[in-house]
């Protein structure tokens, strides 16, 4: 009996070595070019990698497996080694060119499609569509990422090299316990310094979106992406990194003001994720707040696109570790008083609760309202005052960072998105209190 599976699995092996096969035909110069692999070998090594694997697995060993790997190898060698001998033999005018970075590029491209041969067989196939959708960028961005690395001055890299340290070296050696008085217990080290290294993380994918793209689609591309991760971090980072680079001001602040766009609509995502019977009533008080948002970063970019400034090309390097670990401080002390409201006040001071723990972290509010929801039956009604308050605070909090953090000259442009936001946020408080 047939087993279309089977089929299925090598089917993905020579898709995926055909798809990088094409995008590497179309990076050779011409015709005559001489090339380790083109589209028909990059193929034919896909799915000999997922044929590997099936002999592994009917013979029960990886034998067969990395013998194919060893003759790919070898035949890779093999032909760089043609490759150089043809070239000493022949004028640069009249030979083919010998393989240097694109031919190892490809070269190393021809291993990896074999490795991914082997993970479709065993069934792995939405990972390897994400690891192909990696290797094509960064095989078709050679030129973008050529002239990012070149961009990259001696301070970059010991910044990186820094970064790794606190991540790599640092992060694996602090406790995973959490300390405090009975029922306080948030005093966790580990996940401290996770905060802070994430804080700092921030900064470096900022960093990297500002050398890659340019400043000014850097700044507002990370106020995207940080929104998706942490709006609060976002907006400490950005907010810190405006002191040293006042003249992008007005980028900080469009940046910041978008990433408290898309924190309400991430949110409303994960309150539908965790409790889809939540999607009508949280619609309202969770999608509304991002109407006045993105309309403010859309006033500030038509804005800055008319006065045309002429800004500095110099943008210092995101390493800055005491801001972060200030901070960590300050969100651990802020979640400690919300954990005590909490357990001193009781479930009656629901509203209080989640205003204080807003001020810190929106996330934890709503984990926290939803399971009380699903477990004890807490009104959709409340439920829905209780994050409109902890988003109230967090909004405060967040406008709080940039006026006392931030720049001088991102106080007057934050401000009318701070009104804006809290004025429906405690319209949509007094719509539901008194509904």
């Amino acid at each position: 009996m047939l087993d279309f599976n089977v089929f299925y699995r090598l089917a993905a092996a020579i898709g995926i070595g055909l798809i990088i096969g094409l995008q590497r035909e179309h990076t050779y110069y011409d015709q005559s070019d001489r090339h380790p692999a083109g589209v028909r070998t990059f193929t034919l090594v896909g799915l000999a990698g997922a044929m590997a694997a099936l002999l592994s697995d009917q013979m029960g060993g990886v034998a067969p497996f990395i013998t194919g790997f060893v003759v790919v190898g070898m035949l890779l060698m093999a032909m760089h080694v043609s490759f150089a001998i043809g070239h000493r033999r022949q004028d640069d005018s009249t030979g083919g060119h010998l393989p240097g970075g694109d031919g190892i590029t490809t070269s190393v491209a021809v291993v990896i499609v074999y490795l991914l041969g082997g993970i479709c067989w065993y069934g792995r196939l939405l990972e390897s569509c994400v690891i192909v959708v990696v290797i094509l960028w960064v095989l078709s961005a050679k030129e973008q990422l050529h002239t990012f690395a070149q961009r990259l001055s001696k301070e970059d890299i010991i910044a990186i090299v820094k970064f790794a340290v606190i991540t790599a070296l640092v992060l694996p050696f602090l406790p995973n316990n959490s300390y405090g008085p009975p029922g306080l217990e948030v005093l966790n080290p580990r996940s401290i310094w996770i905060f802070v290294v994430f804080i700092s993380g921030i900064g470096f994918v900022g960093y990297g979106l500002i050398k890659l793209v340019g400043p000014g689609k850097g700044i507002w591309l990370t106020g995207l992406l940080g929104g998706l991760a942490s709006s609060t971090a976002l907006t400490l980072n950005l907010a810190g990194r405006s002191r040293e680079n006042e003249a992008y001001a007005s980028d900080f602040t469009l940046g910041i003001v978008l990433s408290w766009a898309v924190m309400y609509a991430r949110l409303y995502l994960i309150c539908v994720f965790l409790s889809s019977s939540l999607a009508g009533p949280l619609a309202l008080p969770l999608l509304l707040p991002v109407v006045p948002a993105l309309g403010y970063a859309l006033y500030l970019k038509l804005k800055e696109f008319r006065n045309h400034q002429q800004k500095s090309a110099d943008f210092t390097n995101p390493f800055k570790l005491l801001p972060a670990i200030k901070f960590g401080v300050i969100f651990t002390c802020v979640m400690f008083v919300a954990n005590a409201a909490r357990v001193y006040l009781g479930s009656g001071a629901l509203l209080a609760c989640s205003f204080l723990g807003g001020a810190a972290e929106m996330d934890a509010v709503a984990f926290s309202v939803i399971d009380m929801n699903l477990k004890s039956g807490l009104p959709v009604r409340e439920l829905v005052l209780a994050l409109l308050f902890a988003s109230l605070a967090n909004t405060i909090t967040k406008g709080g960072l940039v006026f006392f953090l931030g720049a001088k000259s991102m106080r007057r442009p934050i401000l009318p998105a701070v009104i804006l936001i809290c004025l429906v946020t405690a319209g949509l408080i007094g719509y539901y209190a008194f509904l």
